[in-house]
């Protein structure tokens, strides 16, 4: 009996190491993007400059490739997205200073399809983390205004980790902020027509069979007119630098 005690000791212990190592990390992240993310974008020259908050930065990254087996799915949703994010950023940051995601990797858009990230012991590229293990298992399109991709027309980033207790929100409110934003729909009033951002193109099927602007007016308090005839506004793949970007070395 003892003995069996002494084991329910040291699990608890191990259970209570674990915890607390993962609130760390959850510190650790939220730190980091309270410092370097601006409303305008990230600010990667101060970033990249400090070795010890990049070294923070990859712990989170390899923290957040694992999760508990018992997880709860919006924990694994929220854990996710946060991967993507963290792992895009530090993407970056080992390439700085670039001008675009775009001119990672030998071909454009490299980095998207490379399987540098590792989630519970497999290799995953970007693309496989939002499309496969994000939108294949929770059908969500406010997805695609949650994860990064470091370049000005794609949905901010956000500069707090999603949680799985306020995830619905914080989608919630990351997609009203997109909805309301030049990046997600340009009007043409002299034409009487519209464009709209060209992830209602990409993932058509996310969205369907919404046309843009309905799905826009859920989350936008001036309703958008839904024109029959629209077009796309130019994605903007620059990198999304924060105006209060540090001196680059």
């Amino acid at each position: 009996m003892r003995r069996l005690g002494s084991i329910k000791i040291w699990g608890l212990a191990a259970l209570l190491l674990a915890l607390n190592s993962a609130h760390a990390s959850a510190e650790r992240y939220a730190q980091l993007l309270q410092l370097y993310v601006h409303s305008d974008g990230v600010d990667y020259a101060g970033w990249q400059a400090n070795a010890a908050d990049r070294e923070k930065l990859d712990q989170v990254v390899r923290w957040l490739g694992e999760l508990p087996a018992d997880a709860s799915p919006a924990q694994q949703k929220a854990h996710l997205i946060n991967l993507y994010n963290a792992a895009m950023l530090q993407a970056v940051l080992d390439h700085y200073p670039i001008d675009s995601v775009r001119s990672i990797g030998l071909l454009p858009f490299s980095i998207f399809k490379r399987k540098f990230i590792r989630w519970q012991g497999a290799s995953l590229s970007l693309d496989q983390i939002e499309k496969e293990r994000l939108l294949q298992t929770f059908p969500d399109p406010r997805i695609h205004f949650a994860v990064n991709c470091a370049s000005r027309s794609c949905p901010p980033l956000r500069n707090t980790p999603f949680d799985a207790a306020r995830l619905e929100q914080q989608l919630d409110v990351q997609t009203r902020l997109f909805a309301h934003s030049q990046e997600a729909v340009k009007l043409d009033p002299a034409n009487n027509s519209s464009a709209f951002s060209k992830l209602f193109k990409w993932y058509a099927a996310d969205f369907a069979p919404d046309h843009p602007a309905v799905y826009l007016n859920r989350y936008r308090t001036d309703l958008l007119p839904v024109h029959p005839h629209y077009d796309w506004i130019a994605y903007d793949w620059s990198l999304n630098v924060s105006s209060q970007q540090s001196t680059a070395p």
